[in-house]
């Protein structure tokens, strides 16, 4: 495959969303040739960063989780419950296939990105992984009572929703 046709992939696949109304205010920021930048608003109004690295194959959910010291609690949970989205007791459609895609979390200046290595075979399968697995951290893993002070602070959680 092409990597125009892989482009064309990342485009309509998260336009996608954004048509099913998951995204609102769905743009693409022009950029240099090879590297894509999306911005979208998502969960409770915040608005999120998507750049795709064609290059490299590499999607990634910049400054996902924003005020995350590295190596703190929150960062190794985080850590866990991400690994723990391949596991085998996972159903199909909740796990992510390792084979298909590859998987990182980074930590730089305290804002988690999530990191999707895109295989070229399987394109379309992981931009919707990628975009179910973040979907996955912001309503179960940040459900979690420990997290209810996070979101009142950076996903505009109504204290008294709380």
């Amino acid at each position: 495959m092409k990597r125009d046709d892989e482009i064309e992939i990342i485009r309509a696949s998260l336009a996608h969303y954004a048509t099913r109304g998951a995204f609102r205010s769905f743009s693409e920021v022009p950029g240099r040739p090879g590297k894509l930048e999306f911005r979208f608003l998502w969960f409770r109004d915040v608005t999120f960063r998507v750049t795709y690295e064609a290059a490299a194959r590499t999607l990634t959910f910049v400054d996902f989780l924003p005020a995350v010291p590295a190596r703190s609690p929150m960062d190794s949970e985080l850590r866990r419950f991400i690994r723990g989205r391949s596991a085998s007791s996972l159903p199909d459609h909740r796990r992510v296939d390792l084979k298909k895609v590859g998987l990182a979390v980074t930590n730089r200046r305290g804002a988690i990105s999530l990191l999707f290595s895109l295989k070229a075979a399987h394109i379309e399968y992981g931009v919707k992984k990628s975009v179910h697995l973040a979907y996955d951290v912001l309503m179960d893993f940040l459900n979690e009572s420990q997290y209810v002070e996070y979101n009142i602070n950076h996903f505009n959680l109504n204290p008294e929703m709380a």
